[in-house]
């Protein structure tokens, strides 16, 4: 089976080699680094040696995820779809890295990509990098939000059954003040000036989704959108939700409904 790739760029300066990638499959990951070195030309055969030595014996140079594997300039990014053995794969889920204005959404340094070949390209050419995580620009989205976050993540029910435990905790102390509405329950602990929500997601698939506040903000750490794919986001908490638990959870409706306005036409699902 294959255990590394090499790939050579040369750069403008005839006796400049750039060594892009050495990827290690072995445990189904893969670990880039990058060094640029000035040589001749007979010296590429030792360093191509040098490469398959060090991927062999799992020796793995590091260097910055990000400015070795996701290109200048992209308008959409791809969550990838795994083979088989594990391995990622681009045409996954698509979503827009700009507005359809051209208006620039993400903060592009925490974009983070992986190093996957043979990545597809958009209309006019860009290239389209398989990410595992992207932040939006929170003033971007007009809905005021602090964080808006979409990320990859082995199994969404997973994740937001795990991000549910406390709330059920909390449900079931005695001293529990418990709301009730058509589409959500909530909980306070006045003793930590806290409330926690579960509503109905807006999105398809009936997973788990509780919202936990505190007298300053409230956070969303998983709404899934897909099975692989989830939400994060945070934002201020407003005054007349204070002491008020019925509004709390009438706002944190209405906040997940505008997330998933604003994002459902920048996404193209997988079918898959």
């Amino acid at each position: 089976r294959q255990t590394f790739t090499e790939f050579v760029t040369r750069s403008a300066h005839p006796d400049t080699v750039t060594f892009c990638f050495c990827e290690r499959f072995a445990n189904l990951s893969v670990y880039p680094f990058i060094c640029t070195l000035n040589m001749q030309e007979t010296m590429h055969s030792f360093l191509v040696s040098l490469c398959v030595l060090f991927a062999g014996a799992g020796i793995i140079l590091p260097g910055p995820a990000r400015a070795e594997t996701c290109p200048d300039f992209y308008r959409f990014v791809d969550f990838g779809q795994k083979g088989n053995e594990g391995t990622v794969y681009r045409g996954g889920t698509l979503l827009r890295a700009e507005n359809f204005d051209g208006t620039m959404l993400l903060k592009l340094p925490a974009t983070k990509c992986l190093p996957v070949q043979d990545t597809a390209k958009d209309g006019r050419g860009n290239p389209i990098p398989v990410a595992t995580s992207i932040q939006y620009l929170p003033e971007k989205t007009a809905i005021k939000l602090t964080e808006l976050n979409v990320s990859a993540v082995e199994d969404t029910n997973a994740a937001a059954e795990k991000n549910a435990e406390r709330h059920r905790n909390e449900l079931e102390q005695t001293d529990a003040i418990v709301t009730r509405g058509s589409n959500f329950l909530c909980v306070n602990n006045e003793e930590k000036n806290s409330l926690s929500c579960q509503v109905v997601s807006p999105y398809p698939g009936n997973i788990a989704l509780v919202v936990y506040c505190d007298a300053i903000q409230c956070n969303m750490p998983v709404m899934a959108v897909d099975k692989q794919i989830a939400v994060d986001a945070s934002w201020p908490r407003t005054s007349n939700s204070i002491g008020n638990d019925e509004r709390a959870g009438s706002e944190i409706i209405e906040k997940s409904i505008q997330i998933h306005d604003f994002l459902k036409p920048l996404t193209s699902l997988n079918p898959g």
